[in-house]
């Protein structure tokens, strides 16, 4: 899986995939990186805060954590096909991402 560097602005994951498969995004543990320490947070759709006291993310990640949308690939398709998207509360945090998409039927 390619390694993103996601900092204190929004990174955008992905674009909007009408034939997306699945999707996961990985923090690295600190015990592989040393430098991993912050929380990331994770929206679908648009740009979340660094906030823990926001409402505006889907997911928080702490070093170690994943999350995604149909990562065991069972169904079909995933829900979500729109844009993806993360921030950090802390600088260069290093996390893996993969989209699998589905094959031109």
């Amino acid at each position: 899986m390619p390694r993103l560097i996601i900092g204190i602005e929004p990174v955008q994951l992905s674009w909007g995939n009408p034939k997306r498969k699945s999707w996961e995004i990985q923090f690295i543990p600190s015990s592989i990186i040393a430098t991993n320490t912050g929380n990331i947070f994770v929206k679908r759709g648009s740009a979340p805060k660094a906030d823990l006291a926001s409402n505006t993310y889907d997911a928080v990640l702490n070093a170690g954590a994943s999350t995604g949308d149909n990562v065991d690939k069972t169904a079909k398709e995933a829900d979500f096909k729109g844009s993806l998207w993360a921030i950090s509360d802390t600088a260069d945090q290093v996390v893996t991402f993969e989209e699998s998409t589905s094959p031109a039927e």
